[in-house]
C-alpha cells in the first residue's frame, strides 16, 4: 500500500509541476472565438466578394460547412498576408481599396482554427452569405461584354463617367481593363474590387465604343465547372465634368512636364514576381512615399487608389527602385 501510495504522490507532483503541458498534450485547444459571432463577419467583409458560387475565386465560403474544410489553408493565407489578394506592402503608403485584414482580424482567424474551429449560436446566422453588390447610384447604366471574349467593345457609354464597376460573366475572369474609343485608358477592375467612385464633381471622358480586355486563370482540379455567361460593365454618366480625369502612362523616374495635376491612382506595370519601392518627388518638398509593391502578379494588377489625393506640381517625378511603368490617374486642379 505504502508504495502504490508513493507512486500516486509523485505522479500527484508531476502533474502539478507539468500541469499545463499535460493539459494541452491530452485536451483539443478551445477558443471562445466562433463561426457565427466573429469569424463569419469577417469573411462577409474580406472574402465573399470572391468566393461565392459563381465567383472568381475557386472556392465558395459561404456557409460554415463550405470554410470548415479549408481553414488551416484560409488561416495559413491571410498569416501570410497572400489574401485577399493584395501586393501593397503595409506600412508604405495608404489606400482606399485595401481589402486586407486587419492584424485583430488575423488573430481572430488564427484562434478560431487553432481552437477547433467552432460553430457558434445558430440561428439567422447559419444562411450563407452573399456578396456585397456594388452600388454607383442613380442613372448608371449597364454596358454587356460577349461571352467568351478576350477582348471586346461595347456601345453606349456616356461622354463622362464619373464611376464604374464590372461584373464578370466567367469565374475564370481575375481583371479587366476599360479602354476609351481614342485609346485613352479608362481604368481597371481586380476580382474582389468594389465599385469606383471618383471624387465629387469629378469625371472622366469616355469615347464609345469603350474596349473590354479581360485575363483568366487556369481551372483548378477541385472547381466544378461553371457555364459562363456575359459580362457586365456598368458606367455612371455625367453630363459635364466641373474636374477633369484622366490617366497618364509614365516610365518611373520620368519627371513630368504636364499640368498640375492632384494624383488619384497609381497602377504600377511589372512582370510576374517583380517588386518596386516607388515615391514622389517634387521640387522644394520632401519626398513621399507612395508605396512598395511586391511580388505582383500579372493576372491581378490592380490600380491602387491613394487615401489621400497627392498634388503633382511641375518637374515632379516619380521614382522607384526597380524598372517598372506607371499608370497615373490625375484630377485637374
Amino acid at each position: 500500500m505504502r508504495g502504490v501510495r508513493g507512486v500516486r504522490a509523485v505522479f500527484a507532483v508531476l502533474v502539478v509541476l507539468g500541469g499545463l503541458s499535460v493539459r494541452v498534450e491530452t485536451h483539443d485547444p478551445v477558443t471562445n472565438v466562433t463561426y457565427a459571432r466573429e469569424v463569419r463577419a469577417i469573411l462577409q467583409a474580406r472574402c465573399v466578394s470572391c468566393h461565392w458560387h459563381g465567383g472568381p475565386a475557386p472556392m465558395p465560403l459561404t456557409s460554415y460547412e463550405e470554410v470548415r474544410p479549408w481553414a488551416r489553408a484560409i488561416k495559413d493565407q491571410v498569416l501570410a498576408r497572400r489574401m485577399p489578394k493584395w501586393s501593397a506592402a503595409h506600412g508604405y503608403g495608404a489606400f482606399a481599396n485595401d481589402p486586407s485584414l486587419t492584424p485583430a482580424e488575423v488573430r481572430l482567424i488564427a484562434a478560431w482554427t487553432d481552437g477547433g474551429q467552432p460553430r457558434g449560436a445558430a440561428g439567422r446566422r447559419d444562411v450563407p452569405m452573399a456578396p456585397s453588390r456594388p452600388r454607383l447610384g442613380p442613372g448608371a447604366v449597364r454596358l454587356e461584354v460577349p461571352t467568351g471574349a478576350a477582348g471586346a467593345t461595347v456601345r453606349g457609354a456616356s461622354r463622362w463617367i464619373a464611376g464604374w464597376d464590372f461584373e464578370p460573366g466567367d469565374p475564370l475572369v481575375t481583371s479587366a481593363t476599360f479602354t476609351s474609343g481614342d485609346g485613352a485608358a479608362i481604368g481597371t477592375w481586380v476580382a474582389g474590387d468594389a465599385a469606383v467612385h471618383l471624387p465629387a464633381g469629378a469625371a472622366i471622358r469616355v469615347v464609345s465604343p469603350v474596349r473590354v480586355d479581360v485575363q483568366r486563370r487556369a481551372r483548378t482540379d477541385y472547381e466544378k465547372p461553371a457555364a459562363a455567361k456575359p459580362s457586365v460593365l456598368r458606367v455612371l454618366p455625367r453630363a459635364a465634368a466641373q474636374r477633369r480625369v484622366w490617366v497618364e502612362r509614365t516610365a518611373c523616374g520620368a519627371p513630368r512636364t504636364g499640368r498640375p495635376a492632384d494624383l488619384l491612382a497609381v497602377r504600377p506595370i511589372l512582370a510576374d514576381g517583380a517588386s518596386a519601392r516607388v515615391w514622389l518627388e517634387r521640387p522644394g518638398a520632401p519626398q513621399a512615399i507612395l508605396g512598395w509593391f511586391r511580388d505582383v502578379e500579372s493576372l491581378y494588377q490592380r490600380t491602387f487608389w491613394l487615401a489621400r489625393a497627392a498634388e503633382l506640381t511641375p518637374e515632379s517625378r516619380i521614382a522607384a527602385d526597380a524598372a517598372c511603368a506607371l499608370e497615373l490617374t490625375l484630377v485637374s486642379r
